[in-house]
């Protein structure tokens, strides 16, 4: 079980995987979350979601362990930088996957992991993505010929978590893992690398397109969810 807490201002991450337990505190301001503009999630419980609760899981632990300069400031991931440093306390299986399916490769690096590579690394030991080194905007294009995947639109669908949202933007796009939608579907919560926050909940408009006009994300847009279903 993973629980995922808002407590007087720390986020409490809580996981139970494979038999064991750890708890990591983070501190919320700077995480980002939550955002005064809306609430997102006070709580995400990977218990019942079966190997999607996998994937939640270990972009969560990634997630703990990003930053946005090279020792974590008082002040780290304020809009300034993108969260690609990760420190000694990052996973170590997601480290020995690394260098055992992509030894040397700069995107793996402490000091420059990148959003595609969180992506892959969070389901790396639940079910490898079909991935041959397409950078972020070219993931929605490529699964669709990619068997056991469905494309969900932007609009009008609700993600799950741990499906990878596909973004436009910039000159190689952007990918990360949802942790879910709010009860009442204004806002999404979504872990990344590379990016504005490691955990970030931005707002839903009313036809369920994110808002991404909060400074940091306005040349970006969400394109839609790529959502495994063969996951439990």
């Amino acid at each position: 079980m993973l629980k995922f807490l808002l407590l007087g201002g720390m986020i409490l991450i809580v996981l139970g995987m494979f038999g064991t337990s750890m708890t990591v505190a983070m501190d919320a301001q700077a995480q980002g979350i939550p955002q005064s503009a809306y609430s997102g999630l006070q709580t995400i419980n990977t218990s019942g979601l079966g190997k999607r609760g996998e994937v939640v899981q270990w972009a969560l632990k990634m997630a703990a362990h990003l930053h946005c300069t090279p020792v974590r400031l008082a002040t780290d991931c304020q809009g300034s930088s993108a969260d690609h440093y990760y420190d000694a306390g990052f996973p170590p299986e997601i480290i020995a996957w690394a260098n055992t399916h992509c030894p040397g490769c700069i995107s793996w690096s402490p000091d420059t992991f990148q959003c595609v590579v969180f992506v892959i690394a969070a389901y790396a030991y639940v079910q490898p993505l079909p991935v041959q080194g397409q950078n972020a905007n070219q993931y929605w294009d490529h699964f669709a010929s990619q068997p056991g995947w469905e494309r969900l639109p932007i609009r009008g669908a609700t993600p799950q978590p741990g499906d990878i949202m596909a973004w436009n933007g910039g000159a190689y796009g952007h990918v990360s893992i949802v942790l879910g939608v709010d009860p009442h579907h204004t806002a999404i919560t979504f872990a990344q690398a590379n990016g504005e926050f490691p955990i970030q909940t931005l707002p839903l408009n009313p036809d369920g397109s994110i808002n991404t006009q909060n400074g940091y994300w306005n040349a970006f847009e969400v394109v839609g969810y790529l959502h495994p279903l063969t996951l439990s």
